[in-house]
């Protein structure tokens, strides 16, 4: 990136930070470098970045929390974008007796909003619990457990969706609009997530708090927590009664290892990172499970993680 460009960046964001290792930003604390990390703290300096980066042919990356994210070990080329410094408003925009209206902007974490929503007795957003990642990167995948998932509670989604023209308008879809599926969303492909709004009901904090436990409870014992993961690595294959993990589990390569990431022993469908692992190593498990499985069960595994960067 040239210096007029890293100079417009820094203009348009405050603490613009260049050549910066992804590996410090995501779960799996893996990630080569980005040409230029960004914080705007306005909808006007996304917009300006989201336009400076058309006008220039650059590439632009938004990144949530950094879960279900694998970043390649040369990084990124062009601008990656962070929403987590400037999009963390959480309110109550309308309470009736059957139903509370929640907004929350993208770069809220899932676990504040769903701590938020317990603390003042809304519920339905407890199935999210224990799931990382924020608001942003939440709407766009339909993060969720096989018990549901975030749409189940969306009302309406506000983005923003650059035009290679140069404009940068703000759009608002209700759910019915965004077409959910199951960890997928139909936004257009270059949105830039701002907010949404969630239509929650009235529950007493206590029931939801037990709800809560029991979803951590079972996913402490499940999933392996302590170490840095992908998460989830693959989708449930569609329309099957049939489970990743299960498949995985049974051609035997729960808890095989390539440099440093390996098949977690806990559970099958998660890779961890047990030291110095590279996306490389990733990669290289990610592509054994398919072929291992496609072998097997005649299943074609979809990822859930999204792969990013150079190689």
């Amino acid at each position: 990136m040239d210096e007029n460009l890293k100079q417009q960046l820094q203009s348009l964001c405050a603490g613009a930070l260049f050549n910066e290792p992804l590996s410090r930003y995501t779960t799996v604390r893996i990630g080569g470098p980005a040409d230029s990390l960004v914080y705007p703290k306005t909808i006007d300096e996304v917009a300006a970045v989201a336009k400076l980066c058309r006008a220039n042919d650059l590439p632009l990356l938004v990144l949530g929390a950094g879960s279900n994210l694998l970043v390649r070990d040369k990084g990124i080329r062009g601008v990656v974008m962070s929403l987590s410094q400037g999009f963390g408003k959480i309110e109550v925009e309308r309470q009736e007796k059957d139903e509370v209206i929640v907004y929350a902007e993208a770069g809220v974490g899932l676990p504040r909003l769903v701590d938020y929503a317990a603390e003042e007795g809304f519920g339905g957003l407890e199935v999210l619990s224990g799931i990382p990642g924020n608001v942003g990167g939440a709407l766009v995948m339909n993060a969720g457990t096989q018990d549901g998932d975030i749409s189940q509670s969306v009302l309406n989604v506000t983005f923003l969706e650059p035009h290679k023209k140069g404009d940068v308008p703000i759009k608002t879809w209700d759910k019915k609009d965004i077409e959910y599926s199951y960890r997928e969303s139909h936004f257009p492909r270059a949105a830039v997530i701002l907010s949404a709004r969630f239509s929650l009901r009235p529950l007493s904090s206590e029931k939801i708090r037990g709800k809560i436990q029991k979803y951590r409870d079972y996913r402490l014992q499940t999933q392996p927590l302590n170490v840095p993961s992908l998460g989830s690595v693959f989708k449930n294959p569609a329309g099957k009664k049939l489970f990743a993990a299960k498949l995985i589990e049974e051609t035997g390569l729960k808890d095989v290892r390539v440099g440093g990431a390996r098949i977690s022993a806990k559970h099958a469908n998660w890779i961890v990172n047990e030291g110095g692992a590279t996306a490389r190593d990733v990669l290289a498990l990610i592509g054994l499970v398919k072929d291992k499985v496609k072998e097997k069960f005649g299943v074609n595994l979809e990822t859930e993680v999204r792969v990013v960067g150079e190689e």
